[in-house]
């Protein structure tokens, strides 16, 4: 890498020309171009101003003087524009609407990093998980999905630098989180049990038509088949056993000789 120092730098001692670097960024480049700029710019404030210059002459460098002042402003815009990004309008954002506190002087801040010399390894990034540093980690996006209350998916992401190995091994953790919550069942609500307790009571009512000993063999029946009940169901069920369990004691004990014991 070969830096030759500037004898005058635009923004004060410690700023570099680049020449002859195998790696340069965007930024080099733009800052290259402010550089050059001034330079230019310099020269031309020298040339119009010589004794030896006529009107004409003059007036030629004062028209190149606005056109270099042109391109320098638009330079300088488009690294704002880097910098700060653009409203929803495409207008360039101000910095009191990017920085919460000091913008001006936050602005001028990241204005003069901006100026900097990048080097091959400034692209490298950090790993948040394992710690391992090179051009290989990426800014991933991670989707996270869960219920709220209302039983809706909600989804959120969130942005981490990681390498491919730890991105995966995220992934992999999040979708079995997703899938463990899948298999937690949901409690039976106030609804499903109210309608397993109506079921009973039409059954109830249906069998009161039967004498009294096939009423309650048709209740020990009911009570004795126990089928599969699905996760998160059991309370529901449970009080629809107690319903029927209450009839069949009810009609025992109204039957003078019960010949059957549940």
């Amino acid at each position: 890498m070969l830096l030759r120092k500037r004898t005058h730098p635009p923004w004060g001692e410690g700023a570099y020309f680049l020449t002859g670097r195998k790696f340069k960024s965007y930024l080099d480049r733009l800052r290259e171009h402010l550089e050059v700029l001034d330079d230019a710019l310099e020269d031309a404030v020298k040339r119009s101003g010589a004794e030896k210059k006529d009107d004409r002459g003059r007036l030629q460098w004062m028209k190149m003087i606005r056109d270099l002042v042109e391109l320098r402003n638009a330079t300088l815009q488009e690294i704002k524009a880097h910098l700060l990004g653009r409203d929803e309008t495409g207008a360039i954002t101000e910095p009191s609407d990017h920085y919460h506190g000091n913008p001006e002087v936050m602005f001028e801040r990241d204005f003069q990093t901006f100026l900097k010399p990048w080097h091959e390894s400034d692209l490298n990034l950090e790993c948040e998980d394992c710690g391992v540093e090179n051009e290989e980690v990426e800014t991933r996006q991670l989707a996270h999905t869960t219920k709220n209350e209302f039983g809706f998916e909600d989804t959120k992401y969130e942005d981490a630098d990681l390498c491919e190995k730890c991105y995966d091994k995220r992934v992999t953790e999040s979708s079995g989180e997703s899938t463990d919550a899948e298999d937690i069942p949901e409690p039976a609500s106030k609804g499903d049990i109210r309608a397993i307790l109506q079921t009973a009571a039409l059954q109830i009512k249906a069998l009161e038509t039967l004498p009294i000993e096939q009423r309650i063999a048709k209740l020990e029946e009911l009570l004795a088949n126990k089928p599969e009940v699905a996760p998160g169901m059991e309370p529901a069920y449970q009080a629809y056993r107690g319903v029927l369990q209450k009839a069949l004691d009810a009609s025992r004990a109204s039957h003078p000789n019960p010949t059957s014991q549940s």
